[in-house]
């Protein structure tokens, strides 16, 4: 923990968006244990006699921020040693981070005594190899490039005390673990295009040989198009730049991380590449083996494996592409992944306590967590019971009440006031976005779209949804000795009575236009019991049903085995083709729509946590 005098402290009292910092002192080390502790706004990258300590900040909330706590016993040696710590303030805020105002707050120890703590006397300074003040964005979730130069780094500017929370937690979940480096092959030496052999997510690592001063800049992405790397996509850019000198320069950015497979280099002349590639770095964990029969099962299901893996960092994410974000319903099906193909779950509690921490004034969670004033989805929030019952069921943890159900209980009743006298929920006003998936009649506006205008009606998912999770929610408030009185019977009642079409047996999707019917729509109303065998039926075989996207596919299979188990094979055989597919077209890791990277206007991501539900599936069939 800190010494009880450390501060937060910056180097000026007036940072600016994208800045970097840099402070650096000398310790003496002739004992037995090292030990560094740091929690920064928004990241750190530590340095110990100029060897890589640590880096990632678990990113917090203004009120509850996480410590690190670096064990840099092997890198010190006898007698004097320097520790160099850069720190990153973005000062705006994304779908991954709060804007909270430059600083850090350090300590180091020895033996249990400390060396050096930070102080309002602290010297620091400008960081001078990272680029100053770039307010290019990569994507509007991720927020702002980080570009890099050759350059120097001085402490000589007495630094100012910082006012921020010292409610600092130790970090929730572990550090992510370095990987052998995955070296770029050069594919096309005239357009400088290199290959890493497949999806990965890590650190840009590049080494420049140039003649004299220029820019140059690195691009990466999913596939190639025309012949090159396609980087510039709607409005994002994923592409960093590197200021060079005469000479031969290495870089390691480990301020943005980076996915894809693909890295082109746009070079001025006189510039070469001497080596390039991506560090990659994945969180520890212990993979539960499985032997599948078919060739084809197996390939599908280490797929999974790694794409899960791919996303998760510091906590979940939806893309380490585009995003890198936590969401409720992603998450969720990350997580149940994750009960089966990974021996551990801290992951999966410090995620689900990391978005309890995101609930609105309103009693809603936002969008991804941390972040704050987003388009909160409704039918994430009511989902959120789900994950909660789902982790106390597979670990028999029920102490994650005690974090979770004040966040749950506001959820619940905000849904409970909102039925109306014909006992339904109807479509919620903005700022709220009604969102299912990315379906026709799934998908509404998003309320910061200029195309946004709200209309009143009732939608089928978030009515059956309540209920759905009502049932869970009310097992969990049981446990943890609290009433929760929702009359869910006279819910599932009047969704029956506004949704069904007795002609065919289906549900329609919303009563603003009767003609949406969905295959995942008609999922959740077998869920909480209503349907009959008509609707089983249209569901595996009604080709006027919208079919379910690839991110709700475990509410379509998990309603078709309560119908019938013997359904297992009909939903083999749909993983087997659409998996397939993807294997087929080069897939390394699993897309977020089978529409691949054509998608949302050519950024459809290659690699989605939410897409590696056949991993559950294929152990729940081989038991």
């Amino acid at each position: 923990m800190f010494n009880e005098n450390a501060k937060w402290i910056w180097i000026n009292d007036n940072p600016q968006d994208n800045e970097y910092a840099v402070f650096e002192e000398k310790f003496v080390f002739d004992g037995k244990k090292a030990t560094f502790t740091v929690c920064a706004e928004i990241d750190y990258v530590l340095y110990i006699n100029g060897a890589l300590a640590g880096f990632g900040q678990f990113a917090g909330y203004p009120e509850h921020k996480y410590y690190d706590e670096l064990d840099i016993t092997d890198l010190c040696k006898e007698g004097e040693n320097t520790f160099t710590l850069t720190v990153r303030y973005e000062g705006i805020n994304s779908h991954i981070h709060i804007a909270d105002g430059a600083g850090v707050i350090y300590s180091l120890d020895v033996d249990g005594k400390t060396a050096t703590y930070s102080h309002k006397g602290t010297l620091g300074g400008y960081d001078n190899r990272y680029i100053q003040n770039v307010t290019r964005k990569i994507t509007g979730q991720i927020g702002y490039a980080c570009d890099m130069r050759v350059g120097d780094c001085v402490c000589d500017t007495p630094c100012v005390e910082v006012q921020k929370s010292y409610n600092i937690m130790p970090r929730p979940v572990k550090k992510t673990k370095q990987l052998p480096f995955a070296e770029g092959k050069l594919i096309d030496k005239e357009k400088s295009l290199y290959d890493v052999g497949r999806e990965t997510a890590g650190y840009l690592c590049v080494k420049f040989k140039a003649e004299k001063p220029c820019t140059a800049t690195i691009t990466y992405g999913q596939h190639i198009v025309d012949g090159g790397v396609r980087y510039l996509v709607g409005g994002r850019d994923f592409s960093l730049n590197f200021e060079l000198t005469e000479g031969t320069h290495e870089f390691l950015n480990h301020f943005t991380r980076i996915s894809g497979r693909y890295l082109q280099a746009i070079l001025p002349e006189g510039v070469e590449i001497v080596s390039i590639g991506i560090m990659p770095y994945i969180y520890p964990l212990t993979e539960t083996p499985i032997k599948l029969d078919s060739e084809l099962d197996q390939k599908i299901y280490d797929t999974c494996v790694r794409t899960l893996r791919l996303c998760m960092n510091m906590h979940y994410e939806d893309t380490p592409w585009r995003e890198q974000a936590l969401y409720v319903l992603d998450s969720r099906n990350q997580m149940l992944c994750g009960y089966y193909t990974f021996a551990e779950t801290e992951f999966q509690r410090a995620n689900l306590e990391l978005i309890a921490k995101g609930t609105r004034a309103d009693g809603m969670l936002e969008l991804t967590y941390p972040s704050k004033d987003t388009p909160a989805i409704p039918f994430f929030s009511v989902m959120y019971p789900v994950e909660v019952y789902e982790y106390i069921e597979h670990t028999g943890d029920r102490s994650i009440l005690d974090t979770t159900m004040p966040t749950m209980l506001k959820i619940m009743q905000n849904f409970k006031d909102r039925v109306e006298d014909n006992g339904l929920i109807k479509s919620f006003e903005a700022p709220y976005w009604n969102f299912y998936e990315w379906t026709d009649g799934s998908a509404d506006a998003i309320p910061t779209q200029t195309r946004y205008v709200y209309n009143e009606y009732y939608h089928l998912l978030i009515n059956c949804a309540f209920v759905y999770s009502g049932k869970m929610f009310t097992k969990m408030c049981e446990m943890a000795g609290i009433e929760f009185d929702c009359d869910f019977e006279g819910i599932k009642a009047a969704i029956n009575k506004e949704f069904f079409d007795e002609s065919d047996g289906n549900f329609v999707l919303r009563t603003d236009d009767r003609s949406f019917k969905s295959q995942l729509g008609n999922s959740f109303a077998l869920l909480i019991g209503l349907g009959d065998e008509r609707t089983v039926e249209a569901i595996k075989s009604d080709k006027n049903l919208i079919e379910t996207s690839l991110s709700m596919l475990v509410y379509k299979y998990d309603a078709l085995l309560a119908a019938d188990p013997n359904n297992k094979d009909f939903i083999l055989n749909e993983i087997r083709e659409q998996y397939g597919y993807m294997l087929e077209q080069g897939a390394t890791s699993f897309w977020e729509t089978i529409k691949g990277d054509a998608d949302f206007a050519n950024a459809g991501s290659l690699c989605h946590g939410w897409s590696a539900l056949p991993a559950y599936y294929y152990h729940l069939f081989n038991n």
